[in-house]
């Protein structure tokens, strides 16, 4: 392999001549053509002297003219395969596209026009090295794609092998009469796990959607009640609105998994009052999510959808991610509900969910439901599910 290479320079220096002068030849041509015509001129008149040779000045202008012309066409085509190949990196072969590989693939109309006309031997020497280094590309998306997967399913089994522990603790933390307070970091734990699997599965959301409908009372009830444990020990007191009634097509398990992010960030940053989850009564089928939290700055509130942006409350807090309101968006959007946000700082937060396009039924009034903080939380929400 080494001698070939060494070989290959010296070949190329050979016929670098011969290279240039294919590369010139219609130069060379037009070069012979005007001298041609000048002597047809002299001979033609027996002119003696440089008089005659005026005669093949215009003809030989018009032969330059002529050759400039289709010259100029051809740098133009050119120059505009060129723009569209800067869009991406794989087009920068089409205006050398030999019909294979990567260049085969984009403007086959142009590309079938370049290759009927042979192509120069330095446009020849970049259109390979141009695929070569599309080829490569592709080599390097595809080893990076296959990395990416192979790590994504490992993450995916770690965060369900990892369940099947937390869930043991758990249960040994229940015969405890001290562990209670070790509870609510498991459970933390347990949520950042399944923030984890939801975040991997956000690819294929779509094709794991189960579109039906559904109680929305009861879907606010069991997220609500999963939260337990931090209510009971924040000492908050939660508020539900009346949502007996009302049914909305979605599906359960992403809406369920967006209304726990929005829940789980009024809990963080609400240290004392309330969070109360209704319906709007002057919006039309609108859930609303409020809490007395300390609020987020004006300036943060059109980027707290962002992926990893956490803002000046996560810079405060120096535990946020930025994960779980991308998350939320994400699933939203693909659940086709709109999400708007209205925070004052200082005084709390309310996040509206658009449900129009999703629901049926009646449209309550705000907080004419259960009522509860503390210890007491979990037994109303249990008599609530009992009615319903």
């Amino acid at each position: 392999m080494e001698e070939e290479r060494t070989k290959e320079p010296e070949i190329r220096d050979c016929t670098l001549f011969w290279d240039y002068c294919h590369d010139r030849r219609w130069l060379a041509l037009l070069f012979l053509l005007t001298i041609g015509i000048f002597l047809l001129v002299a001979a033609l008149n027996h002119l003696p002297g440089a008089s005659g040779l005026m005669y093949g000045i215009p003809l030989s202008v018009f032969l330059w003219g002529v050759f400039a012309a289709v010259d100029f066409y051809h740098y133009c085509r050119k120059r505009s395969l060129l723009s569209r190949a800067m869009q991406a990196p794989e087009l920068a072969a089409s205006f050398l596209a030999a019909g294979n590989g990567c260049a085969g693939r984009m403007y086959p109309e142009e590309a079938f026009s370049w290759n009927e006309r042979s192509l120069s031997r330095l446009e020849q020497a970049y259109r390979t090295l141009i695929e070569g280094l599309c080829e490569e590309r592709e080599t390097i998306l595809l080893d990076s794609e296959k990395q990416r997967k192979e790590r994504g399913d490992y993450y995916l089994m770690w965060a369900h092998q990892i369940k099947t522990p937390i869930a043991a603790i758990k249960l040994l933390l229940e015969e405890r009469e001290d562990g209670f307070p070790m509870l609510q970091e498991l459970f933390k734990i347990e949520q950042y796990v399944e923030m984890v699997l939801s975040y991997l599965r956000l690819e294929s959301i779509s094709s794991d959607l189960l579109l039906k409908e559904y109680a929305l009372g009861q879907i606010v009830k069991n997220v609500v009640k999963k939260f337990s444990v931090l209510f009971i020990n924040s000492g908050l007191k939660l508020v539900l609105g009346n949502l007996e009634g009302i049914m909305v097509l979605t599906d359960e398990k992403w809406f369920g998994l967006a209304l726990e992010q929005i829940l789980s960030n009024s809990i963080k940053y609400t240290h004392m009052g309330r969070i109360s989850v209704y319906m709007a009564e002057d919006e039309v089928r609108t859930l609303v999510i409020e809490d007395t939290g300390i609020g987020i700055r004006g300036e943060d509130l059109p980027r707290i959808f962002e992926r990893g942006f956490t803002g000046y409350n996560g810079r405060l807090d120096q535990k946020s991610t930025g994960i779980g309101l991308y998350l939320t968006k994400q699933v939203l959007d693909h659940l086709s509900i709109p999400v708007r946000v209205e925070s004052v700082m200082g005084s709390g937060t309310k996040v509206y969910l658009n449900l129009e396009a999703g629901l049926q039924g009646s449209d309550p009034g705000p907080e004419a439901g259960l009522q509860g903080s503390g210890p007491g939380l979990e037994a109303g929400t249990q008599k609530n599910e009992a009615e319903a």
